[in-house]
């Protein structure tokens, strides 16, 4: 199916990278559907004023009842068709060592990052196309190595990989390819909030944190967000059809495996 055609479905859009995901669709002529707790308001401004398609429903993807009810609106303003599920709701996680986690920190994070995707995925699934559907969901490089004062986040990205290929294997027989995209930092306000809680813990400053972070990357940088999205529609085209249950790296070099 080309890219004109195609109907998609981008959860957690109104900002950041999801933003990004959203436009590149949109900017090739596909049909958008933004599912967010968030107001989505300039992420379909933007969008439209390019000439491109764009809804947004609120979606809640800790809350069962609030994801069901999303998908379902969601369907029906895309005709009852998604081609594309873009699962990129997620939350930065909970600062704190191991031995120190609260258990309602460590629950939040796996019930937005892991149970929102499972939960989008399923009510999703009775809407896929009947051939060559595709569903991407942003992990992170953090999803295949570990990261301290990060246990919640990082748990939920390596959960997040396993659902990813579980899925592929149970999606396979029906055409349907599932991949995952694990980006490394990636510039915008998010990393920055990450960045400083870091600084904080290490006694260090922000710009310190940066150069360090920025000097562990073969590049010597973070990545942007439109290069994630980049790889995303990648993930989603034809050009990829050999590739389900994968996993792949966009880290400018932080991450190799």
């Amino acid at each position: 199916m080309s890219n004109h055609q195609r109907h998609v479905l981008v959860t957690g859009a109104a900002e950041g990278v999801g933003r990004a995901i959203a436009q590149t669709f949109a900017s090739a002529g596909a049909r958008v559907v933004i599912a967010d707790i968030q107001s989505a308001d300039e992420t379909l401004r933007l969008i439209r004023e390019q000439g491109g398609s764009a809804e947004h429903v609120h979606c809640d993807v800790s809350s069962e009842a609030s994801v069901v009810r999303a998908i379902a609106e969601a369907a029906e303003l895309l005709d009852g068709r998604i081609d594309t599920l873009v699962n990129n709701a997620g939350m930065n996680g909970h600062y704190h060592l191991v031995p120190d986690m609260p258990l309602a920190a460590w629950e939040e994070t796996l019930r937005i990052n892991l149970t929102g995707t499972m939960l989008v995925t399923r009510e999703a699934t009775r809407y896929l196309a009947p051939e060559a559907a595709t569903i991407v969901n942003v992990a992170s490089n953090v999803g295949k190595r570990g990261l301290p004062y990060r246990g919640d986040y990082v748990a939920s990205k390596w959960a997040l990989i396993g659902l990813t290929q579980t899925v592929a294997l149970e999606l396979a027989p029906r055409g349907v390819r599932v991949n995952a995209v694990c980006p490394g930092p990636i510039e915008g306000n998010r990393i920055e909030d990450v960045m400083q809680r870091h600084a904080d813990v290490e006694g260090a400053t922000l710009a310190e944190m940066r150069a360090k972070w920025e000097s562990e990357s073969p590049l010597g940088r973070f990545v942007t967000p439109e290069e994630v999205a980049s790889v995303v529609r990648f993930l989603a085209d034809s050009a990829s059809s050999a590739m389900t249950g994968q996993a792949i790296n966009v880290t400018a070099g932080l991450v190799m495996h």
